[in-house]
């Protein structure tokens, strides 16, 4: 076993190295002929590169970044002085909701334009496009990510005070404060950035970023019934850009619309595909609620689209999913999945942590059901063996050029949360009940306080629902009933969790 953890560590090792004002009124207005949605963006270009930029803004509102890049690439080919076409590209190289930024190669886009921020302002012809301009400078400017972001909200401010007729300007200032935070959660943030897209959304009901960043700003607990009506419509506003049409169902998972969800990222992987892409993000959605209807024959379909890609062509993108995928199918047919799910993912040249740490979570918490908890202590030592490895590799930065090639704080904690859930299964299991149990609580009590967000759990078996199960076998009910309470509260109408909360409340 220590050969087998030893090994790991080696190999773990060796990833780590790879890895206007209105000059041309009107030209600007896209009709969405291609199911993009619709703008209205004035602005100083010729009129043969406007539909190029129009697609690389109504693209970048919907998060298709490298389409984005390319639309906004031939608008400047086509027209070379084009301040806006160099401002479009450097802004796909920031993707504020995730945590990848590449300063680097949004400045080189810069450059072609001009070779100082000053030559490329005076490229552009109105104060209005010179103020677009400005605050891109910022975003890509020095200083670390939380200072930067904070210049960059305040320059689109100040272009959305200058400007209120501009919607473009208001719905990339919204955004902007949603991106002050990064990957974390401001609710205070989130409710100013959804009432400037509340705004824009009432004179434009087809603008794709209102819808967008509604669905973000309201992506919570608390507030996920609001994101209802954003979400019915932007995937039908947007329906050429895959990512518009998965990203209704972050909602739909906060209400437990699981039949809503299963629409949306069947068309949303559909049209990544079509594409040429793989489509796996929506797939692990799609693939989750197929498993919360019990439609397990559908979801391990889905699982055998990605290793037939792998096969053909393995890449980090399809093995850290498949990962993913089959950790998944594992956690929500106990005792059911395809044996075949036991075998360990290919890892090597990864540098993606969670993925392969709720891998080894997974398989371990099936060998603990088998009773092999020596099978499952292999899997905590490997669980142990990656944290360390992580740390040595982890991110200084919050944001990255590429959230599946580097290590963050989350993903840390996220593991050593997981940590904790296994081993106190195997305690469990084991007989030592009593501080299994205190340990299971803990691990979910510390769960409670990492970065949320919806979609399938970032920790593939939710602390409070191992809690639940465990206090369930040791035949305290009314605590295993308040403890898949608590998990239902960050993910609604799960299935196993409605299952044990139905045992522990049965009579």
């Amino acid at each position: 076993m220590r050969r087998v953890v030893l090994f790991l560590f080696l190999v773990l090792i060796s990833t780590s190295l790879s890895y206007a004002q209105h000059h041309n009124d009107g030209v600007a207005t896209s009709s969405g002929s291609v199911d993009l949605g619709k703008i209205d963006f004035p602005n100083s270009g010729p009129a043969a590169a406007q539909k190029s930029f129009v697609d690389g803004v109504l693209l970048l509102h919907s998060f298709e970044y490298a389409r984005s890049r390319k639309a906004f690439q031939e608008a400047s080919r086509i027209a070379p002085d084009f301040a806006l076409a160099y401002w479009g590209e450097a802004m796909t190289y920031d993707h504020p909701i995730w945590p990848e930024y590449d300063r680097p190669a949004a400045v080189a886009a810069l450059i072609r334009l001009g070779s100082t921020p000053e030559t490329r302002r005076a490229k552009a012809p109105t104060e209005r496009e010179k103020m677009y301009l400005d605050a891109v400078e910022k975003l890509f400017g020095d200083g670390d990510q939380k200072q930067v972001a904070a210049e960059y909200s305040a320059a689109m401010e100040r272009l959305a005070k200058r400007f209120p007729d501009d919607l473009e300007a208001q719905a990339f200032y919204s955004l902007s404060i949603l991106g002050l935070t990064r990957t974390t959660r401001n609710t205070e943030n989130y409710m100013k950035a959804a009432a400037i897209a509340e705004a824009v959304y009432k004179k434009n009901p087809l603008h794709p970023g209102a819808l967008h960043y509604l669905i973000h700003s309201y992506d919570d607990p608390e507030h996920a019934s609001l994101g209802l009506r954003a979400a019915r419509a932007y995937g039908t506003v947007a329906r050429s850009a895959s990512h518009a049409q998965h990203m209704p169902s972050h909602i739909f998972f906060a209400l437990g619309l699981w039949e809503d969800s299963i629409a949306a990222n069947t068309a949303s992987m559909k049209t990544a595909r079509d594409e040429g892409g793989g489509g796996y993000h929506p797939l692990h959605w799609l693939l989750y609620s197929y498993l919360q209807v019990g439609r397990y024959d559908d979801a391990t379909k889905l699982l055998d689209i990605i290793w037939e890609d792998a096969k053909t062509k393995s890449t980090a993108y399809n093995r850290t999913h498949l990962a993913m995928c089959q950790s998944t199918i594992l956690v929500e047919m106990p005792g059911k999945a395809p044996e075949m799910l036991m075998k360990i993912v290919d890892t090597s040249g990864l540098a993606s942590f969670s993925a392969a740490s709720n891998h080894d979570l997974a398989i371990g918490l099936e060998y603990v059901r088998r009773n092999d908890l020596e099978g499952a202590k292999q899997f905590l030592e490997n669980l142990r063996a990656r944290s360390v490895h992580g740390k040595s590799i982890k991110s200084e930065n919050s944001a990255s050029t590429n959230r599946y090639a580097t290590v963050i704080q989350s993903d840390l904690d996220q593991a050593s949360v997981m940590d904790k859930i296994l081993d106190a299964s195997i305690q469990f299991a084991s007989g030592d009940r009593d501080p299994a149990l205190r340990k299971i609580v803990a691990a979910a009590e510390a769960e409670d306080r990492l970065i949320f967000e919806y979609g399938p759990p970032a920790i593939v078996k939710p602390a409070w629902e191992a809690a639940g199960e465990m206090l369930l076998a040791a035949g305290k009910k009314k605590d295993a009933a308040d403890a898949f309470r608590n998990a239902l509260k960050r993910y609604p109408n799960r299935r196993l969790s409605n299952d044990g909360l139905k045992a522990a409340t049965a009579r």
